[in-house]
């Protein structure tokens, strides 16, 4: 017997995800049509659910964002993971029809949405931040042998490069041919002899970038190598169908803070399908043959759900640039009018510090000198602005940090 929830919370579970205190951007209006069983009777609870799914589908048709998640081991589908991001909340609705069909109650209803914003009240997610995509480690080179896939490390950065410029919320720079993992099994815990956590905020500041973002290839095994035998046997099998030509995807993510070197998000993605190509064919990861394939198919499906879920994550980070010279009260900074920054926009400012953990690995701390600056002057790629004070009563130098929250 299915389990009821009552009706008074589905309805003010709706009402919940539905009117969050955002900001609005835009309304309008839309018509939509909920329906529910009638059972024994119980015609205001058919009524309400029929409201309640009714307001689903008004948010649902405003927009919402999908993102998928799916994890294969040895063949069997372990997670299967949907997460739906409304884009709406619901302003005003109104009952215009209400009818019985084949035992289901349907209520037309007109629903007046608003468009919000994913960080309401965000300074930062006005700006647009820098990112720099660097190479992909591959985990397993002999992997890639199936297919010529070798190229994997620039490809893969170069196809999520370009799903990223589709969210148009990011300045990209594409520096695929660097990779910065060289031990892939220990990637990203690694130190390097400078005992830092990774070259991550070298490459970052050499770049102007504020994020890096990074991986390694884990896994594009096939699940039976047989089937790739070059006797007739197996050729015979593959032509027919008959063999199992399953092929694997797994790629683990890294976000790099430019500015610290730490990790600010990490995850893996996974992917499987079969992998369709004769065995002696090499066609190149990336290549027009490679994605018009069934696993092509599947590793770009992958690669913008990456490229969606990255852009998640940094709409809400804070927003930093470096000071790049100090003169008296007026301070320039490396970044201008192409992130969306204009005259009259107020930043903290933030003093920059190296610290030593217990492993003597370094780090960056930085520190509020409770004072803002207020942007003067800005050009495409840098701009400048005045403090109140002068910037020897708190030693502000080159490489302190202006920040939006």
């Amino acid at each position: 017997m299915t389990k009821k929830i009552p009706l008074c919370r589905q309805f003010l579970r709706v009402c919940v995800l539905a009117c969050l205190v955002v900001m609005p951007v835009s309304a309008e209006w839309v018509q939509v049509t909920g329906s529910a069983y009638v059972e024994n009777g119980l015609y205001d609870e058919a009524r309400s659910r029929a409201r309640h799914d009714a307001l689903q589908k008004a948010v649902m048709k405003f927009g919402a964002s999908v993102s998928s998640e799916q994890e294969v081991r040895q063949g069997e589908l372990i997670k299967d993971y949907v997460n739906v991001s409304a884009n709406a909340k619901v302003r005003r609705s109104e009952i215009q029809e209400e009818y019985l069909s084949d035992g289901n109650m349907h209520v037309v209803m007109n629903v007046q949405l608003e468009q919000v914003q994913q960080c309401p009240g965000s300074q930062s997610s006005g700006y647009r931040k820098a990112v720099a995509v660097m190479g992909f480690s591959l985990q397993s080179p002999d992997q890639a042998a199936l297919g010529g896939l070798h190229g994997v490390d620039r490809g893969l950065a170069n196809s999520l490069h370009q799903a990223l410029q589709k969210q148009n919320g990011l300045i990209l720079f594409n520096t695929s041919n660097t990779q910065l993992y060289q031990d892939t099994v220990s990637a990203p815990t690694l130190y390097t002899q400078e005992r830092q956590l990774s070259n991550a905020a070298e490459f970052a500041k050499q770049l102007g970038a504020q994020f890096v973002i990074s991986g390694v290839v884990r896994d594009m095994s096939v699940e039976n190598e047989s089937a790739f035998g070059s006797s007739r046997w197996a050729s015979f099998l593959r032509a027919g169908n008959l063999s199992n030509t399953r092929r694997n995807f797994s790629v683990e993510v890294f976000v790099h803070d430019g500015f610290s070197g730490s990790i600010i998000w990490r995850k893996t993605f996974t992917a499987q399908a079969d992998w369709n190509l004769d065995p002696q064919t090499s066609v190149g990861f990336g290549s027009a043959e490679f994605w018009n394939e069934t696993y092509g198919h599947e590793v770009q499906k992958l690669v913008n759900t990456m490229a969606y879920l990255i852009d998640e994550q940094l709409k809400c980070q804070p927003f930093m640039t470096r000071i790049s010279r100090v003169d008296g009260k007026t301070l320039h900074f490396n970044a201008g009018a192409s992130t969306g920054i204009r005259p009259g926009d107020t930043f903290s400012l933030y003093r920059t510090f190296s610290f030593y953990d217990a492993q003597h690995a370094s780090g960056a701390e930085l520190q509020n000198v409770k004072t803002a600056l207020t942007v003067s002057q800005v050009h495409p790629e840098f701009g400048s602005g005045t403090i109140a004070i002068e910037p020897g009563r708190i030693n502000i130098q080159e490489d302190d940090v202006l920040i939006a929250w």
